[in-house]
């Protein structure tokens, strides 16, 4: 069983007030927020990907996808909208994704690569081109067990809400790694290993990371029961420019089971011993968790609650680390075959550690919180359009780097 989910020292940026959503669907660059990187208690990606388009393809072969993204945000320099006016503005980003797959015996091979650019139609300034591309395999052998390697690579914008100003920066993140499972019923081995790196522009190079991750553990599976897994997980994560080590171990159990076949439980918990590199950002021991029930017992309605708290580590407001907690709701309603609804509610709290000499910030924690609706609507077997809006708020308790605003984006899709 490959393990998901897993601890993300440096993930894809993500705004703490804007919903977290494949790229294709967030022209905005994605991060306009502390450029905390997030994930769940018990992994060790150190810098992980947005794979949400790493699924399995449609068909085999080879296929192309072209979008049109339109983003209205009216407050695209994340200002204090209750101390200043906000700008707004308009992003167009039109993008091609290309993605093969084709097996090889009883292994298989999946290449993607997507190209797209962000335009800023007010601020052109800021429009920059994004590029995101994999290629992993899976390579089976013995009974159950199977060997996935992967390398991906992805170059982006990022904004920075939580200083509330205009700031540019390209990142660039790359992530080599392997995962193995051999799962079955009874007991099986899992293990994996990843080395991932982050290059930001010079204005921001003190952000730039190293990390190193390997985990490995005992898997338990019984038709009845469900699927249990050990884990233990290492990542040294190094900030050379700032000479600074993180270090995190976790001891994970995870927990999965369909309780029916409209229910599914996937609980993870993990003991956490974070080492923050000095003596001023110190230390955390404590639980992370990472649980999701998902049902869809009334017809046509698929519902989710979800609650997380895991590590934080590295940022561009100089945060050793961050302790974060979320929580969310989501439901989703199809009104035909063709046309489905949705409505999803975030909160999120953080508390960071970080050693002021070495980058100057004030703000010890945050609050954070989003509500949206999405209308999605398939036209033909190879057009989809979708609708999502949104209102997003930031709250900090020393009041500094407040804001909060609206994002609407229209998105069509088309696939050869």
């Amino acid at each position: 069983m490959k393990i998901t989910n897993r601890l993300h020292l440096q993930e894809r940026p993500c705004a703490p007030a804007i919903n977290e959503t494949n790229w294709q669907r967030a022209a905005i660059a994605v991060a306009l927020g502390s450029v905390m990187m997030a994930g769940a208690p018990l992994s060790a990606r150190a810098q992980g990907n947005d794979n949400g388009n790493s699924e399995k393809p449609d068909k085999l072969g080879l296929q192309i996808e072209t979008g049109l993204d339109l983003l209205y945000d009216d407050n695209v320099f994340r200002v204090d909208d209750r101390v200043e006016k906000p700008a707004d503005d308009i992003i167009v980003t039109p993008s091609v994704q290309l993605t093969y797959a084709h097996p090889v015996g009883r292994h298989d091979v999946l290449v993607r690569a997507k190209a797209g650019y962000d335009w800023f139609v007010s601020h052109n300034e800021r429009s920059k081109l994004r590029l995101d591309g994999e290629a992993r395999a899976n390579i089976r052998f013995g009974a159950t067990c199977v060997l996935t390697p992967s390398a991906a690579y992805r170059q982006q914008r990022a904004d920075y809400g939580d200083i509330n100003q205009n700031t540019e920066n390209l990142q660039r993140f790359t992530t080599l790694g392997a995962d193995l499972s051999c799962e079955r019923p009874g007991l099986f081995p899992v293990a994996g290993y990843e080395h991932a790196m982050t290059r930001n522009a010079d204005r921001f190079d003190y952000a730039d990371q190293t990390s190193d991750s390997f985990y490995a553990g005992v898997g338990y599976n019984k038709p009845s029961l469900g699927t249990i897994t050990a884990t233990y997980e290492h990542t040294s994560s190094d900030r050379d420019n700032l000479g600074i080590t993180n270090r995190i171990d976790a001891y994970a159990l995870r927990f999965q089971r369909s309780v029916s076949p409209l229910t599914q439980i996937d609980a993870q918990v993990a003991w956490l011993d974070v080492k923050g590199g000095s003596d001023v950002v110190g230390d955390y021991d404590g639980l992370g968790w990472d649980v999701k029930l998902t049902s869809a017992f009334v017809p046509r309605l698929k519902l989710a609650v979800s609650t997380k708290r895991d590590i934080v580590n590295d940022s561009l407001i100089a945060s050793g680390f961050a302790i974060r907690s979320n929580y969310r709701v989501e439901g989703y309603y199809a009104l035909s075959e063709l046309t489905s609804i949705g409505l999803y509610a975030d909160w999120e709290r953080r508390k960071f550690r970080q050693d002021a000499a070495l980058r100057p910030f004030n703000i010890t924690a945050d609050k954070n919180r989003r509500f949206g609706a999405t209308v999605k609507r398939k036209l033909t077997d190879r057009a989809d359009l979708a609708l999502d809006a949104q209102h997003y708020r930031r709250r900090t308790d020393t009041s500094s780097s407040n804001y909060s605003g609206t994002q609407v984006t229209l998105s069509a899709l088309l696939r050869f």
